[in-house]
C-alpha cells in the first residue's frame, strides 16, 4: 500500500471512528446528566448539517413541528398525583400544560466547500399553570389548585438562526464544521391572562445571543446512508429585562441517523436517534424550587426518530418525522412530550 492510499484509508477510518463516538455518546452520557423536559425540537431537518443543504445552490425549506408538553414528570419517571400535591402544598407551582407550534422557513445555500442558512421561525405556544400567579393571595398558593390557574397564549417571531459550514477538510466533502449564531429577535415580553409575568423560559425568544458550533460526518454503506453531527449552543450576551437577568443555558446536542435507498429516489426511509443535554437557566428570570433554591430548568432528553421522505418531482420533496422519547430525565417537578410531530417540505433550486 502506497503512501497516498495509507493517508486516505487513516483518514477514512478516522471518520468511521468519530462517526461511532458521536452515535454511542449519547447512551454513555445519558446516565450522569442533570436533565430537562421543555428543550424544544432537536430533530435533524435536513440529512447533513441542522438545516443546511448538501445539494449545491439554492435550497428552502418551510417546516411545522409541534411538541405538546402534558406529562408529569420528576426525575426519570412519572410523577404521581400525591408528589404533585406535596410540591404544591410546599408553595410551588404546579405546570397544567404547555403547547408549542413553530412554523419555520428556511433558506440555504450550498457551495462546493461551504454553505449558509438563515432559519426564521414563527412561534405559537400556549401554556397553563397552577400557581404561577394569584391577586387574591398575594402569589401564595391556597389548597385549591383551580383558584390560583393562569393561562397564557402568545406568538410571533422567534429567534432567528444564520449557520455556516464549511466541508473543505476532505476530497470527498463527507466531513465539516458548523458555525451560527442565534439572534434575540423573539419577543420577551408575554403575561399571563391575569396580568401575571411569564416564565423567562416559556418567552418566545430568550433575549440572548447564542453562538452555535459543531461538526458532522455523513457516508454511504451499501444501499445505506448514515450521518452523524454535534453542537454546542452557549449564550454570549443576554439582556435585562424588568430587572431580571436571565441566561438560559448550554444547550448540547448530538444527533446520528440512518437512511434506506432500496426503494429509489421516490421514497426513503429513515431514522434518527436525537441527543439534547440542556444545563439550567441562570439568573434572577430563571426557575427555582421555593424551598431548596434549586434550578427547575436544565436537562436531557433522548428521542428515536422514524421518518420519511417523499420526492414530489420538480426538485420539491415532502418529509415528516415522529419523534418517540426513549428517555427523559427531569430536575423537580417539570412538564415533557408524550411525543413530538414534525412535518415539511422543501425544494431544491437547481
Amino acid at each position: 500500500m502506497n503512501a497516498a492510499n495509507n493517508s486516505s484509508h487513516i483518514r477514512t477510518s478516522l471518520r468511521i471512528i468519530f462517526s461511532i463516538i458521536l452515535a454511542l455518546l449519547p447512551l454513555i452520557a445519558m446516565n450522569n446528566a442533570q436533565a430537562c423536559a421543555a428543550c424544544g425540537c432537536t430533530l435533524s431537518k435536513d440529512w447533513g448539517t441542522q438545516g443546511i443543504g448538501t445539494t449545491p445552490g439554492f435550497t428552502a425549506d418551510l417546516s411545522y413541528d409541534y411538541i405538546n408538553q402534558n406529562q408529569q414528570r420528576y426525575g426519570s419517571g412519572t410523577a404521581p398525583t400525591p408528589q404533585i400535591n406535596s410540591i404544591w402544598g410546599s408553595g410551588n407551582e404546579v405546570e397544567g400544560y404547555t403547547v408549542t407550534r413553530t412554523t419555520t422557513a428556511s433558506l440555504n445555500y450550498t457551495s462546493d466547500t461551504w454553505g449558509a442558512s438563515a432559519q426564521l421561525p414563527f412561534v405559537q405556544r400556549t401554556h397553563g399553570t397552577f400557581g404561577a400567579f394569584d391577586s387574591a393571595t398575594n402569589n401564595v398558593p391556597t389548597p385549591d389548585l383551580s383558584t390560583a390557574y393562569a393561562s397564557s397564549s402568545d406568538n410571533g417571531i422567534g429567534d432567528i438562526r444564520i449557520i455556516g459550514k464549511y466541508t473543505g477538510f476532505s476530497a470527498d466533502k463527507t466531513s465539516g464544521i458548523i458555525a451560527g449564531i442565534k439572534l434575540p429577535t423573539g419577543s420577551t415580553n408575554a403575561t399571563f391572562s391575569d396580568g401575571g409575568a411569564l416564565d423567562r423560559s416559556l418567552q418566545i425568544g430568550t433575549g440572548s445571543t447564542d453562538l452555535i458550533l459543531g461538526g458532522f460526518l455523513t457516508g454511504t454503506v451499501n444501499e445505506y446512508g448514515w450521518f452523524a453531527q454535534g453542537a454546542v449552543q452557549h449564550a454570549v450576551a443576554t439582556k435585562t429585562i424588568d430587572g431580571a437577568d436571565y441566561r438560559p443555558g448550554d444547550a448540547y446536542s448530538l444527533n446520528t441517523g440512518i437512511r434506506y435507498a432500496k426503494f429509489g429516489a421516490k421514497f426513503t426511509p429513515m431514522l434518527q436517534l436525537n441527543y439534547i443535554h440542556r444545563q439550567a437557566d441562570s439568573g434572577a428570570g430563571a426557575t427555582y424550587d421555593v424551598n431548596t433554591n434549586s434550578p427547575l430548568t436544565g436537562g436531557t432528553l433522548v428521542y428515536l426518530a422514524p421518518g420519511a421522505s417523499i420526492r414530489a418531482g420538480g426538485g420539491t420533496s415532502v418529509y415528516g418525522f415522529v419523534q418517540l422519547p426513549v428517555y427523559q430525565n427531569v430536575v423537580g417537578l417539570q412538564l415533557s412530550p408524550r411525543y413530538t410531530l414534525t412535518l415539511g417540505v422543501s425544494h431544491s433550486f437547481e
